[in-house]
């Protein structure tokens, strides 16, 4: 286990408020070495749902790994309690005596983490566990207008490209030309699926040629039909931005994060 030196452990302003040794020396490995640590059994790895559902196959009884979990727990063993109980949350999610113990499991981890970060994800997960993902709507933050102004158009293309479904699109082949008033002109193109674009180019046989605004791209990755009519100038194919848009997803704003 990697740990500081005691003189750098013992100052205040090394402390592990923020990030933590064991945190950051993963995505360090990460970074240069990539994810995979050498054990051929990590290559293709079952889902955890799938695992878990094994896992409990094996085990049997969960009425008395529960048993041995609460035994634990008041040992104070909470990692392995989280654990233990989190592959049977992801076995059977309706098991409410294993939500339960896992978040307490949690709960007790947050209260002993020296890391903030640490400290929120731990007590999240034991919120989601008691009383399920949050689906309150004036939580989801909206785009802001500066937010809009300081996007630059490869921004909302990078974007553009992650919400469109290439399996769905894959035989989607488009070129746009994009003219903006108020920046450099672009070619967008759809190969099979995938969004592509280059910059100061403009193609001669494009399907259509689109006149507008940088911020009306946001009428493009909002499919808001209204304002795209007002904002931008289309030449050539009219249909083009419902082509363009037809397999855009719109992204789940609250998700789970310790359970199915």
């Amino acid at each position: 286990m990697i740990t500081l030196p005691e003189s750098l452990e013992k100052n205040w302003y090394t402390r592990q408020y923020y990030g933590t040794v064991a945190h950051n020396a993963k995505a360090v490995y990460q970074k240069y070495m990539g994810w995979y640590d050498a054990n051929p059994v990590n290559l293709n790895p079952l889902t955890p749902s799938d695992s878990a559902k094994k896992y409990v196959e094996y085990i049997g009884d969960t009425g008395e790994v529960l048993k041995k979990a609460r035994a634990d727990f008041d040992k104070g063993e909470y990692q392995w309690v989280a654990e233990i109980t989190n592959v049977l949350v992801f076995a059977d999610p309706g098991n409410q005596e294993a939500r339960y113990l896992c978040a307490d499991a949690l709960e007790q981890l947050g209260y002993q983490a020296e890391s903030g970060t640490w400290r929120n994800a731990y007590l999240s997960g034991a919120k989601e566990l008691r009383e399920g993902t949050t689906t309150d709507t004036a939580l989801k933050a909206n785009s802001s207008a500066d937010l809009k102004k300081s996007m630059t158009p490869e921004m909302m293309m990078d974007y553009m490209g992650i919400l469109t479904d290439s399996n769905a699109a894959q035989d989607v082949n488009l070129k746009i030309n994009l003219n903006f008033t108020d920046t450099d002109p672009y070619l967008l193109r759809v190969d099979s699926g995938v969004l592509l674009y280059q910059k100061g180019i403009q193609a001669d046989d494009a399907d259509a040629t689109l006149t507008l605004p940088r911020v009306a791209m946001f009428t493009i990755l909002n499919k808001d039909e209204a304002k795209q009519q007002e904002t931008i100038k289309i030449e050539g194919d009219q249909d083009i931005l419902k082509k363009l848009t037809e397999h855009m997803v719109t992204f789940e704003y609250f998700f789970n994060i310790v359970e199915p």
